[in-house]
């Protein structure tokens, strides 16, 4: 026991040394560069199992490694290997993806079946544990099995289907509000990757996809493995190439990013590409010279704001591109998301009441949202991006005290409740308030926190079994023995959780 120790403080000790350096160089692993934080394939009997070593504690970023068989909690609903299905989840028509089912929850997800054995399966999901993605409009990875051939990677499915699904007016494109509202979701999307310090380089039309048929529009972006591994290029990525690119294809820069973004905007606005040549060699030459034109008839309708936004997306030297950041925090933009984004009338009254969530109850809760709330999220982002007056993705306490103030009108009392709130909602205490911490807070917990929905997430956290040992705890989680100590101190004096005390655990928070 005393080698198994040590050795576990060896490979924490390792951990360490590589998230700092990677912090200092910035690596980014879409340059095929793998980040190895993680140990998958461990001997267990004849058979192996995928295992994460990954000690840091994070809330809302984590993927569930499950080993039980998957029959048991996915059913098939439809194999895709018809071509339209595939372009659903923004996906080529050669990856083995099919639509199933949770048996547990219900949900309907998406599964992405790799050879196991394949050398970029490896890099894939190595760099996939190890940097996981959560934000509203990105598909999220939530569980990964494997079996003696293959990976099986569960991810968000998007009913919606590809952009391509969105009505065009004849010779037009979208209308411009649908437009600017979907480009607003893609540059929040995408900065959220380059906050990270990664980017895509293969952002296409259709990359992104619609989360259902409604009318409100939210999208993801489905395509995701090229943030990991960089694929082959295809003649359809290269139309939204940007000049630069040509002649560095492997130059895979945020300006990169950005002039995708705009490729993509010029296409919802118009309904046509700017660049059209269907010859690989004259689509370079095309694509080189650079020269888009916003003077024809089919933009006599579309504002001066689109077109500012143009030009600022689809500006010839990369060095001149505006960062997304920065495109977030203009003033015009911010002026724009007010008007689009619509917000709950309630949700300053869901901040001034809600029962305080300890850090395990914090884990489960966002567990639940993540398998029950994906249009519930997305609405609530909308909230949190309206209260992000300078658009850092963070709620500061003058942010939260003016939406507050509006509600109640009294400095003194809207101050308690600014600080009463993050006393009980800023659960990595870095004085902010991010979007996780701001969903788990006015999410409808009465909705979510439901006996059959506990029923269907404990069976998932157990691994079918009756109870949660410490150790399974700790490799959902991706935390250490002490956390994982402290934090089953709060609920249990065992090594495990039985249903009865997650339930109680949770039902405290209703």
């Amino acid at each position: 026991m005393g080698s198994c120790t040590q050795k576990l403080k060896k490979v924490n000790k390792e951990i360490n040394q590589k998230r700092q350096k990677l912090n200092e160089l910035s690596i980014q692993p879409s340059k095929n560069q793998s980040i190895q934080t993680q140990e998958y394939f461990q001997e267990k009997g004849q058979n192996k199992v995928l295992k994460q070593k990954d000690q840091s504690l994070n809330v809302h970023n984590f993927i569930l490694i499950q080993t039980c068989k998957f029959s048991k909690v996915y059913s098939s609903v439809i194999n895709t290997s018809n071509y339209s299905l595939i372009q659903v989840q923004g996906k080529g028509p050669k990856e083995n993806i099919q639509i199933m089912q949770n048996n547990l929850t219900g949900r309907i997800r998406i599964m992405e079946t790799l050879k196991r054995n394949d050398k970029n399966t490896k890099n894939y999901i190595d760099n996939l544990i190890a940097n996981p993605l959560s934000h509203p409009n990105i598909s999220q990875s939530h569980e990964i099995y494997q079996d003696e051939e293959s990976v099986h990677i569960i991810h968000d499915y998007c009913s919606g289907g590809s952009l391509n699904s969105l009505n065009f007016r004849q010779g037009q494109g979208v209308n411009e509000q649908i437009a600017l509202k979907v480009l607003f979701q893609m540059i929040e999307s995408v900065n959220y990757l380059h906050i990270k310090g990664f980017n895509h380089g293969h952002l296409t039309y259709n990359s992104f996809s619609r989360m259902d048929e409604s009318e409100n529009y939210f999208i993801k972006l489905t395509d995701t493995k090229p943030i990991y591994v960089k694929p082959q290029i295809t003649f359809e990525q290269m139309q939204y190439f940007a000049p630069e690119i040509i002649n560095n294809i492997k130059d895979y820069s945020f300006a990169r990013d950005v002039w995708s973004i705009g490729i993509i905007f010029y296409k919802l606005l118009t309904g046509n590409m700017p660049f059209v040549s269907t010859e690989p060699s004259k689509l370079i030459l095309e694509i080189r010279k650079g020269i888009i034109q916003f003077n024809d008839l089919q933009f006599d309708k579309i504002s001066i704001k689109s077109k500012g936004f143009l030009n600022t997306l689809l500006q010839y030297n990369p060095s001149k591109r505006s960062e997304l950041k920065n495109i977030i925090m203009s003033p015009m933009y911010r002026k724009l998301v007010t008007e689009t984004k619509e917000v709950c009338k309630s949700s300053s009254n869901s901040l001034m009441n809600f029962k305080q969530a300890n850090i395990i109850q914090s884990l489960f809760l966002q567990f639940l949202v993540s398998q029950f709330c994906q249009n519930q999220q997305n609405e609530i982002y909308q909230m949190f991006n309206k209260y992000d007056k300078n658009g850092d993705s963070k709620l500061s306490k003058i942010e939260i005290y003016e939406l507050l103030y509006q509600q109640l009108r009294s400095k003194e009392e809207a101050q308690q409740h600014v600080d009463l709130i993050f006393k009980a909602i800023d659960t990595d205490h870095n004085g902010s308030v991010d979007c996780h911490e701001f969903i788990r807070c006015i999410v409808d917990r009465q909705a979510l926190i439901t006996t059959p929905n506990l029923k269907a997430i404990f069976k998932l956290l157990s691994n079918g079994k009756g109870s949660i040992h410490k150790k399974r705890f700790m490799q959902c989680f991706s935390v250490n023995q002490k956390q994982a100590d402290e934090m089953f101190a709060l609920i249990t004096k065992s090594k495990r959780i039985t249903f009865k005390v997650f339930s109680r655990t949770m039902m405290e928070l209703v």
